[in-house]
Parts: structure tokens; sequence; C-alpha cells
């Protein structure tokens, strides 16, 4: 029952249903709790083994999250402690909080299903741009929703499967690979041009650009040639991309769209100064995680009562405000060595694995610091970052990927290094 492939097929459906963004469900169901919960409980199965570890950075995390809590008089609405358990759940699923030789197959097969269920909504929400059924943002600027219910959604989706198809393309054998996986980008960046999010298209385009890194950065002649070629079939395209690309245009020509400019420059500076603001209010252990100072001057514009959701701004300010310093220091204790060591073995030792997670951080890390889902579980978002993590941890016991689900055990670096060099010398 929990083989690699019907866990990575479970994982798949069960996100692709916690994308309760999409437009034609009118109800959607609590799935971002069953996905989470049952994530939580296949981690807990796998966990019984002698060699399960657990990390005292993420224990540290969850603590400064808990002390933010009980330290601050939360107003209610937020419900602080019904989204801790919300975040916990995915915490335990896709962080390294817990780890394990089964524990870990089981978070890669998981992580493999977040990438395919991003890349679908991507190429689906393609197919319903050519059939007439993508759905617009209403407003001043209408960028492209594809099937989801809001273009800074379907930008995060499509820049993670801007990198998958990137990856799968430079890995492929086969013409008929090379032509469906680059034609499943070209569909990429038609949607996240017409979703008019410039962040995510910056950030999609800078994944990209790191997968071409990585695949020749050992070979100079290779690398030029590479980046001569993508000049050259950028400098051709443009005039194709441009209809694509007018609704982001539009962001800097028309005198409507230089006001709305102005007015979303105004609104995330109020935003982060008023993360700035409560962070100088309380250094050490923020205003309390998953929520807001109430009391600041124009607060609650962005603040929902209803909801309790926040507009933070960025996760790098969201989790200093809500977490103080404290909390901000534990969660680099969790990145920081993820990073270092993924793109320690991508450079390093070259291997596929830790260059396509790396290829997926960076774009994330940059998409952070304008869009704010840290410890937001019940956003899409929130799940891609965390999965990414937890697979990032692993690079140092796994060289390569499947495309699908791993049919044995995947290779180590070590054995990966001395394969490569067995291929040279012959």
């Amino acid at each position: 029952m929990f083989d690699n492939r019907n866990i990575a097929i479970g994982s798949f459906v069960l996100l692709f249903a916690f994308m309760q963004v999409l437009w034609p469900v009118p109800s959607p169901l609590p799935t971002n709790q069953l996905f989470m919960i049952l994530a939580m409980l296949l981690i807990f199965i796998k966990s019984n083994g002698d060699e399960t570890q657990y990390s005292w950075q993420c224990m540290l995390f969850l603590g400064a999250i808990v002390l933010s809590i009980v330290s601050n008089q939360i107003p209610a609405f937020f419900k602080p402690w019904q989204r801790l358990m919300q975040f916990a759940f995915l915490f335990i699923a896709a962080s390294p909080l817990i780890s394990g030789v089964d524990v870990n197959r089981l978070r890669r097969h998981m992580f493999l299903g977040v990438v395919w269920a991003c890349s679908v909504v991507a190429v689906w929400s393609f197919v319903a741009f050519l059939t007439g059924q993508g759905q617009y943002l209403s407003g001043i600027i209408q960028g492209y929703m594809g099937v989801t219910a809001h273009p800074n959604f379907l930008g995060m989706f499509v820049m993670v499967a801007m990198v998958w198809f990137s990856s799968l393309y430079f890995r492929s054998t086969e013409s008929w690979e090379r032509v469906t996986w680059g034609g499943c980008w070209v569909a990429c960046l038609i949607v996240i041009l017409l979703s008019a999010s410039r962040s995510s298209t910056a950030c999609g385009l800078l994944g990209t650009l790191a997968v071409v890194f990585f695949r020749f950065r050992k070979n100079g002649g290779k690398m030029f040639t590479a980046v001569v070629v993508l000049v050259l079939a950028f400098i051709i395209s443009l005039p194709y991309l441009m209809p694509y690309m007018e609704t982001m245009m539009q962001k800097g020509v028309s005198s409507d769209s230089e006001q709305t400019d102005a007015l979303v420059a105004a609104t995330r500076g109020a935003i982060w100064e008023l993360r700035f603001m409560e962070l100088n209010e309380s250094p050490l252990v923020g205003v309390g995680a998953f929520s807001c100072d109430i009391n600041l001057p124009n607060a609650d514009v962005f603040y929902t009562e209803a909801t309790g959701s926040i507009e933070q701004g960025s996760s790098y300010l969201g989790l200093l405000s809500q977490t103080g310093w404290i909390g901000f220091i534990c969660f680099l204790l969790i990145l920081v060595p993820v990073v270092v060591k993924t793109f320690r073995f991508a450079m390093n030792e070259n291997t596929p694995y830790a260059q396509l997670l790396a290829a997926m951080m960076l774009p994330i890390l940059v998409h952070m610091a304008v869009e704010g889902y840290a410890i937001t579980a019940g956003a899409v978002q929130c799940v891609i970052l965390w999965f990414v993590i937890g697979a990032g941890y692993q690079c140092d016991k796994v060289a390569d990927y499947p495309v699908l689900w791993e049919n044995e055990d995947p290779i180590t670096p070590e054995d990966y290094v001395i394969y490569k060099e067995s291929e040279l010398e012959e």
C-alpha cells in the first residue's frame, strides 16, 4: 500500500486537491488539512525505524513560534493555536524535523507530487487560455489567473514548473522528450507572461538560468554557446511574445497603470513599515505568530478579521515581526544549512538532485522577499517552500531524481562521483 508509486501518485492527487484556488471548485473542501494530516501520519508510520533522527533546529523553530504566541495577547479571530496546529502538520510532513531512510524516501516522493501538481496547473492554465476557459483578474490590470483564483498563485505554480521542465529538458535523451518538455516550458513562459506577475516572471526565468548554469558551468565553450543561443532565441521570439506581455507592459505605460504602480509601491511600503514597527515594538518574540498588531495606524487595511488573514508583504519581514529575532534566527538555523548544503553539492559534486533543488530554491528565496507565506500553512506557497527545504536537506544522501517515482534505492553522491569519473576515463 505504501510503495513508492502509490505515495507519489497519492501525494500528487492530494496536493492537487489542496490547491483549492482552482476556480471550477465552487465550495472547496478543507483538503489542505486533509493533505497535511495524511502526510504527517505517513511520516509517523515510516519513522519507526532505529535510524530515525530528529532535528533540534526544527524543534527550536516550533518552540519559538509557541513562545511568540504565549508571550502576546493575540486577538481571538487570528486563531493562532489552530493555525499553529495546521502548520505543525505541514512542518512534520515536509521539513527535516524527522528524518530517516524510509522517511526521506517518502518525503522525496511527496516533493515530486508537489512539483507535478504545480506543473499540471501550469499546463492546464495554458490549455484553458487556448480554449478561452481561463479566468482574468477584474480591475485596472487584468492579469491572467488561468485555473486559479489569483495571478500571484498562478505565478508561483508556473515558477516551479519552469524549473522542473527545463531540468527534464536537459536530462532528456530522446528527441520527443526534448520536444515535450521544451514545449511545456514555452507554455509556462506564455502563461507567466499573461499573469503579469513581474516578480514571478523574473524568478521563473532566474530558476531556468540557474538550471542552464549548473548544466554547463564546467564547460566554458558550451556555456558561451548556451548564452548566445538563449539571447538569439529571445530576440527572435520577442515579437511573438509581445502580445502576451501587453498586460505586464501596461503596468508601466498607461496613466491608470502608473497610478496602480504608485498605489502598489505605496501599499507595499506601508506594509513593510508596519512590520518594522511591530519588530521595534517587540524585537525578541515579535507580536505573535499568525497575527499582527491591530492597534497600529492603518493596520486594519492589511488584515481581514473575518478570516484572520494578514498581508505580510514579505516572508522575511513577516517572520521577524511575528516571531521576533528569536523566531527568525531559528528559521535561519534551518534554512541556511540546507541552502549551503544544496549549493555545495550542486557546485562541487555536480549531482543532478542538488542542482534541481538549488535551481528551485534560488527563485523561491528571492520570491519570499515580496510575498509572505513562510508559516502560512493554508497557502500552497508555504507547502511548496517547506517541501523544497525538506528535499534539499537530503542532498548529501541522494545524487539523482526520477521523473515520477523511485523504482530502486537512489545512488549516493559518492557513488555518483565515482561513476562520472569512470565515464571520463573510458
